[in-house]
């Protein structure tokens, strides 16, 4: 493990310093209309999934632009953080009101019973996007896992609704709660509670480089072959639709895929490389699971 740390860590540092920031204007992915369902994702709507740290402006212009315009219903979901005065005081809707967002409500609560009040029901309904904040992902679940509520997030995903979330908030969308204790000691086996599974058989996890975490997916899909790894890394994004994922952003996306290990194994008798990083652009499949540029 500390020869594959010490590759990587070599690797991953010349390719960051080799890949330039970008502010690129970022065009939306077409609607797809797959001939073939695949076992990850198939609803009409999408999902932006971000790394953490600083979001660029640009992945708001992104979401506004599915969510309609910065005049469309947004419903905020803080739940994963713990401060409970920074959303009474609204601290966290400043990202969208200093970005011209002008029609948020927030749903928080720590109780299902009140995950499920008409109120936050009929919010959801009424959305076109739907946003979930950074902090403690277990939070989330905790509040709303099979919850009717739960059950609208789905629904909205079928009408063709957006939903964006970053660090905890990514997690979420994902398959597993990756993440937390399983980080002190990798060699171990850590049996992960499920996530939203908005993307199904993903397992997500964030602020990749930035805080060493490149490895740390490496035993979540040893244990968990079912599911492709997804690491992303901060003021970077997957956008996810019925036919692939893009990356957008400044950095780097890391997929961890157990079909390539299988390939891997029968050429060199074990894997070499555990993780294919993806830069800005760069698309990945669901039906043939190949990265294209």
């Amino acid at each position: 493990m500390k020869k594959f740390q010490i590759f990587f860590f070599s690797t991953v540092c010349f390719l960051l310093a080799m890949q330039p920031l970008r502010a690129q204007q970022i065009n939306p992915i077409k609607q797809n209309n797959p001939t073939q369902q695949n076992p990850y994702f198939n609803y009409a709507g999408k999902l932006i999934i971000v790394g953490g740290g600083n979001m660029p402006d640009s992945l708001f212009t992104f979401f506004a632009q599915y969510c309609g315009g910065k005049d469309q219903p947004v419903v905020y979901i803080p739940t994963a953080t713990s401060d409970e005065k920074y959303i009474q005081e609204g601290g966290h809707l400043v990202k969208f009101t200093s970005r011209g967002f002008t029609n948020l409500s927030t749903i928080h609560t720590r109780n299902k019973k009140e995950a499920d009040d008409p109120k936050n029901i009929e919010l959801i309904r009424k959305a076109k996007g739907i946003f979930f904040g950074g902090g403690d992902q277990a939070l989330l679940t905790a509040a709303y896992g099979g919850t009717k509520l739960y059950d609208e997030f789905l629904a909205f995903l079928k009408r063709g609704g957006v939903i964006m979330g970053t660090s905890a908030g990514a997690t979420i969308m994902g398959s597993l709660l990756v993440g937390g204790d399983a980080r002190n000691d990798l060699t171990k086996k850590y049996d992960f509670e499920p996530a939203f599974s908005f993307v199904q058989h993903v397992a997500i996890d964030q602020h990749v480089l930035a805080r060493n975490r490149q490895f740390d997916l490496i035993p979540v899909i040893e244990y968990y072959p079912t599911n492709i790894g997804v690491a992303i890394d901060e003021s970077t994004a997957i956008i996810v639709d019925a036919q692939q994922f893009k990356v957008i952003g400044a950095s780097y996306a890391l997929l961890f895929d157990p079909k390539d290990w299988e390939q891997q194994k029968k050429e060199w008798g074990r894997v070499i490389k555990p993780f294919k990083m993806m830069a800005a652009g760069d698309c990945f499949n669901w039906n043939t699971r190949k990265i294209t540029p």
